[in-house]
């Protein structure tokens, strides 16, 4: 009950009607709905997301090929008429004045030997041929008579030709030398830090007694050296 201003002597009391409140009916809100294109969206800013969160790889340093020089395999020197192959060659093991000594094998035929141990062409280095000058096709029999600014052409495996120009020429009492002359005279094919190619052979004709050693120097090859194929 609520009470009122007085009416009378007594308080009127007058009824009152409980208050009613409207009541709301609760409301459903529409549910949120992803569109294709907003899944499409969303999975390209992720994939941006990772893509940027990634570490970027350093790409390694390509190697540089290092040229090696190439084998040799013809030799023509045309002072001295020599037209002829070029054939690896090993050591060997032979007994001097009851001492072993290590010695290069010599072609037994119409060939060069190169000293597989020496220098290949085109590199810095001292490439080394030997051949017989009597018997064995004998292709070092004028060797001797090569003058300083003779030319020699060697070709290599590559398909190319290397051009010398002899600079030097020894003629070194070899046989019946004591092992200290014989190890000097070896010095000139043993390998050195300038490019050169040095010839080695026996002399006079028919003889051992001394060692002919022909040191020739790299020079530009020339347009079209004389029956060169």
């Amino acid at each position: 009950m609520t009470l009122r201003p007085y009416v009378g002597s007594q308080a009127a009391v007058i009824p009152t009607a409980p208050a009613v409140v409207p009541t709301l009916a609760p409301q459903s809100l529409p549910a949120a709905t992803a569109t294709p294109s907003d899944d499409r969206l969303l999975a390209a800013s992720i994939a941006a997301y990772h893509e940027q969160a990634r570490p970027t790889a350093t790409p390694l340093p390509t190697a540089t090929p290092v040229w090696t020089g190439t084998v040799p395999v013809h030799l023509r020197i045309p002072a001295i008429h020599v037209d002829a192959p070029v054939e690896p060659i090993s050591l060997t093991v032979t007994w001097v004045d009851g001492q072993a000594q290590r010695m290069w094998v010599v072609p037994d035929h119409a060939a060069a030997g190169w000293h597989e141990t020496s220098a290949r062409l085109g590199v810095a280095g001292n490439t080394v041929l030997n051949g017989h000058n009597t018997t064995h096709g004998e292709i070092f029999r004028d060797l001797y008579k090569l003058q300083e600014g003779d030319e020699v052409f060697v070709r290599g495996r590559d398909g190319q030709t290397y051009a010398y120009r002899v600079v030097e020429k020894y003629i070194l009492p070899e046989a019946g030398q004591p092992l200290a002359v014989r190890l000097k005279n070896a010095q000139y094919i043993q390998p050195t830090a300038d490019e050169r190619l040095t010839l080695v052979t026996c002399h006079p004709y028919a003889s051992l007694a001394n060692r002919l050693i022909v040191i020739a120097r790299p020079v530009p090859l020339p347009v079209a050296p004389t029956g060169e194929q």
